[in-house]
């Protein structure tokens, strides 16, 4: 019984393959994935665009951050020169998120731009491919195209020469015009009659030809313009 199941699963497999095939279009399938692919290109490309924008937006956070440092080292400053220590501390303190903040942004500024750079690099390659994918498949159709219309002229010259063609009936005309011809021949030695051909006989024999008759013609006017000889 299980040889038997295997066997019939063999079966629905073969003809799931056959039915595959004969529903299977590789040009049509290549246009599909080409046009699924600048489809995840254009979402790829969408996502970098975030990211970037993502990372002008933190770059205006670091401008910001840089001024507040800035500005907090310019109070420092002009409290030591005012002689007051307790507000060089405080700008002091007061600085050191703002540097702290200024330290984070620039990292995550760093990392976004190495994604970014790398991103890109990934995109110009999805790009090429897809532009070359598209070459590709304008050639490679027009070869299927070509191979498809030299496999129905040798399938049409195979018919061509096959007994069941279409012009095996000249074949058959052919034949039935010497099988009459050959009988309407032998009708007419059937139909000789023997007196005439015995007539026909003797003519050939014993009448004047036209050669002959030309010939005498010839030979009298010939002697009619002969010149006599001076004795």
């Amino acid at each position: 019984m299980a040889k038997v199941f295997k066997a019939l699963g063999n079966w629905l497999r073969a003809k799931d393959e056959d039915a595959a095939k004969k529903i299977s279009d590789p040009v049509r399938d290549s246009k599909f994935a080409i046009e699924d692919s600048k489809k995840q290109i254009a979402e790829f490309t969408k996502k970098i665009a975030e990211l970037i924008a993502s990372n002008k937006r933190l770059e205006r956070e670091r401008d910001d951050a840089r001024s507040e440092v800035e500005k907090f080292e310019r109070f420092a400053e002009r409290a030591a020169e005012a002689g007051s220590e307790d507000d060089v501390r405080t700008a002091l303190a007061s600085r050191q998120p703002a540097e702290e903040r200024l330290n984070t942004l620039n990292s995550e500024i760093q990392r976004n731009f190495q994604l970014t750079t790398q991103l890109r690099t990934q995109l110009n390659q999805a790009r090429a491919r897809v532009a070359k994918a598209e070459s590709d498949l304008v050639r490679l159709s027009a070869r299927m195209e070509g191979a498809k219309v030299r496999g129905d002229l040798a399938k049409a010259s195979s018919a061509f020469n096959a007994g069941d063609s279409p012009l095996s009936a000249l074949d058959n005309l052919e034949k039935q015009v010497l099988s009459v011809e050959t009988e309407a021949e032998a009708w007419e030695e059937l139909n000789v009659d023997p007196a005439a051909e015995a007539q026909k006989s003797l003519e050939s024999k014993y009448g004047e030809t036209g050669a002959s008759a030309l010939d005498d013609q010839v030979a009298r006017l010939m002697a009619s313009k002969k010149k006599p000889l001076n004795p």
